[in-house]
């Protein structure tokens, strides 16, 4: 579609174009993971300011805004006497610039014509956010605003999306992946024969779905007694350096997976150590795995001072040991294990450990200690991964 200036706009599939042409002033939209929410916002956020309007799109860190900015900058850019600097597009009198709701105070300014919330499900401490800078900001212009992101759980998103029912100037669309027809359907059933069924219903049908407390059941482990082939072997260790009562456990996990994508857990060290006692478990434990084993240590905070001391250790020269330093949540980096769970394909060495680990895993995430399922998500990730990328 073309807009003042003959300035050429991306076209809108039918459900974008819908949310585009409505005239609700607060319009909440859930979607699927590449349905094309940025895209479209992109879009509309241009329009705006080619009709003098003011701006804001919104994400909950840089990095996730910088996605939104990069969209406005290409179709900005085609604009005869557009202003561009660091995050911020105006021409004549309209202008958009970006932000991050993690920057304190950050979102006070200028009033708006149109606010737009990038990936709001995932915005810490949103609702202090709205009342107190973001919704002010739309009074004096009656600004309106869009709310576009895939669902996480039943949070301050899933109350959005439920103010349609309540106020008449409100209104929702659950749209997922498979409603932008630029998408293969058959990657989307790719996707579903591989992922967890509720995380699917989260990240491709933008449904709004509880992942805590319902992600394990005791029948999706299966048993064996005999050394499975497996292509690797591998032990990821969870630290937690302590010893009293309530503290977490330091656990390593050794398994692998076999040729066939079934995953092994073989053996489990866990307890609670004080850093000497617990270089002296884990010096053990490598050594009596042997040099054919990896051993993948987190480095978070002050554990990488254990790591150089496991590297500088003579004994354990033959032993490969690698720092990793999780960039997710405990509940993201479990689900690989889950979607394998799901599928019959995890499958526990018999010993003494077992009934602890399966307690823990089908109590994930609402558990007080869940140290083991973080140790086998590792080494699931390490075996996985090529390079490691967790």
């Amino acid at each position: 579609m073309k807009l003042i200036n003959e300035i050429t706009l991306p076209p809108l599939h039918p459900s974008q174009k819908a949310i585009a042409q409505d005239t609700t002033r607060f319009r909440v939209i859930s979607a699927g993971r590449r349905y094309g929410k940025t895209r479209m916002c992109a879009a509309m956020a241009i329009k705006s300011v080619l009709e003098g309007g003011h701006v804001m799109w919104v994400g909950p860190s840089y990095q996730i805004a910088e996605v939104g900015w990069r969209a406005v900058e290409w179709l900005g850019r085609q604009l005869p006497g557009a202003k561009i600097t660091d995050r911020r597009l105006s021409i004549n009198n309209g202008w958009i610039f970006v932000r991050s709701a993690d920057s304190e105070g950050g979102l006070r300014g200028e009033g708006l014509d149109l606010l737009i919330v990038d990936e709001c499900a995932h915005i810490r401490g949103f609702a202090d956010i709205w009342q107190q800078q973001l919704r002010p900001a739309l009074s004096d212009r009656k600004g309106c605003a869009m709310f576009i992101s895939t669902p996480k759980g039943y949070n301050h998103f899933a109350d959005l999306f439920a103010m349609q029912n309540t106020f008449p100037d409100w209104r929702s669309w659950q749209l997922p992946t498979s409603s932008n027809p630029y998408i293969d359907p058959a990657e989307i059933e790719a996707a579903k024969s591989t992922l967890p069924a509720l995380v699917f219903r989260q990240e491709y049908e933008a449904e709004f779905v509880q992942l805590a407390g319902a992600m394990f059941k005791r029948t999706y482990f299966n048993y064996s007694d005999e050394m499975p082939k497996v292509n690797s072997l591998t032990r990821h260790w969870d630290l937690a350096a302590s010893t009293k009562t309530q503290a977490d456990y330091s656990v390593g996990c050794l398994g692998g997976m076999d040729a066939d994508g079934n995953v092994h857990v073989l053996d489990i060290v866990r307890g609670r150590w004080e850093w000497p006692a617990l270089i002296r478990i884990i010096r053990d434990t490598a050594l009596s795995d042997g040099a054919g084993v990896a051993q993948f240590i987190e480095t978070a905070g002050t554990q990488k001072g254990l790591l150089d001391l496991l590297l500088a250790e003579p004994t354990l020269a033959g032993i490969s040991f690698r720092g990793v330093t999780p960039t997710q949540d405990k509940i993201t980096r479990a689900q690989p294990v889950l979607a394998r769970a799901e599928q019959g394909k995890l499958f526990l060495k018999r010993a003494e450990w077992n009934a602890t680990l399966i307690d823990e895993f089908c109590a994930f995430p609402e558990v007080e200690h869940d140290d083991q399922v973080d140790a086998v998500s590792g080494m699931l990730a390490a075996c996985a991964i090529p390079g490691w990328a967790w």
